[in-house]
């Protein structure tokens, strides 16, 4: 099962795709996590993209696990008064639609806050609900062109075009969402009174910035570091035609490589400074540990950093990381049994707590936990439930 830490906490989370990844850290650390879903068909992230298990996209099967899904028809007055009824009973609200989307739905702060005072309502969004933008409809890869972290390449006909990253803004937003929720939670368990927080994923890809954005505010002259010229912190390749990296730019870890290695000449000759010295442009040196590096396979370099304290590592693609025995152990991988997909592995959590260990119930269906909620939660009738579901409101 998830995690226990926010055991007891109840969370109400209204959001469509990348937002979706805010409830799914709460939910593994224990809370309850109710996704309020328009029925019948739900969040649209079940549909879309390549990567699929029996139709079902895998960041549904992970960014929604461990929720309840409630289907909710919350354009109407009636889903909006169970909506009402259900925040009195939660410590948190996640509006993770476009700005304004949550107003028209009478799910606002203020509405909210009315209902709840000690509600702890947090807004996630690409833009924020302040500045030009706010009304700018965007998906993940704006976040992260805006910041500069996705600059363009020149396709062959001259046109610009989007790289290939890694997306940095939608993924890290929910991030500093989960920890001003947990951080606003014990306020409002010691005061009684609730707190507005906002995300926006625009300022959080410009965060990944803020040491260039620091140098320019302050006149400092910034450039993202040259890394090709490098020879005591850089990739080579190994016996086995893999690659590993060597990060020796400490003296005393240069003497512990060379000394590992039988090379106490190469320290002798060029001891380097202190500390920060990756004997930048030194092409004879790079030669000699190309060939001592040629020596043994990625596995067994790995092995002698360990044995000697030199810093480094493998270098892996992410296929190959599943099969590093580290990974491995590091148990970052959980299997579970859906209902839909069959048997899947998926990545749970970097979190580790002691004496607890990991695994979420599978991803919803749209509505699955409706009868659940309204009956256990709001104490409905099962009379109560069908006339909703047969009138559309659930």
């Amino acid at each position: 099962m998830a995690y226990t830490l926010l055991g007891g906490v109840r969370v109400l989370e209204l959001a469509l795709l990348a937002p979706d990844l805010l409830g799914m850290h709460l939910a593994d650390l224990g809370a309850e996590v109710v996704k309020i879903e328009q029925p019948p068909g739900g969040d649209y992230l079940r549909e879309i993209g390549a990567r699929k298990l029996a139709g079902l996209n895998l960041m549904h099967l992970r960014w929604n696990r461990g929720k309840k899904s409630l289907t909710l028809d919350l354009k109407r007055a009636e889903g909006q008064r169970l909506l009402h009824r259900l925040v009195a009973t939660a410590d948190v609200f996640i509006d993770g639609l476009r700005q304004g989307a949550a107003a028209r739905c009478a799910a606002d702060y203020a509405t909210l806050r009315a209902v709840n005072p000690r509600l702890v309502y947090c807004t996630l969004s690409g833009a924020g609900a302040s500045g030009p933008y706010a009304a700018l409809a965007t998906h993940g890869v704006a976040y992260d062109a805006f910041a500069g972290l996705a600059p363009p390449v020149t396709h062959a006909d001259g046109s610009p075009r989007i790289p290939s990253y890694t997306a940095v803004g939608m993924l890290a937003a929910p991030l500093y969402a989960a920890l001003a929720v947990c951080a606003a939670l014990v306020q409002a368990r010691a005061t009684g009174t609730g707190r507005l927080l906002e995300v926006a994923e625009l300022d959080v890809s410009a965060t990944w910035q803020a040491e260039h954005l620091d140098a320019a505010s302050n006149g400092v002259a910034s450039a993202i570091p040259d890394m090709i010229p490098a020879v005591r912190y850089q990739y080579y390749g190994t016996a086995d035609q893999r690659v590993v990296l060597l990060q020796a730019s400490e003296r005393k870890f240069w003497r512990n490589f060379c000394a590992a290695v039988g090379r106490p000449d190469l320290f002798e000759a060029k001891p380097g400074e202190p500390a920060g010295d990756h004997a930048r442009g030194d092409e004879a040196l790079r030669a000699e540990l190309a060939a001592i590096f040629r020596t043994r396979t990625r596995a067994e370099w790995v092995e002698l950093f360990i044995a000697h304290d030199v810093p480094g590592g493998p270098v892996y693609t992410a296929d190959e990381l599943v099969d590093d025995p580290h990974f491995r152990a590091r148990e970052l991988l959980f299997e579970q049994d859906h209902p839909v997909a069959g048997h899947v592995r998926l990545f749970g959590t970097p979190v580790k707590v002691d004496g607890e260990r990991f695994a979420a119930t599978p991803a919803p269906a749209p509505g699955a936990h409706t009868a659940e909620v309204l009956g256990g939660t709001l104490g409905l009738s099962a009379a109560e439930i069908e006339r909703l579901r047969a009138e559309g409101v659930v």
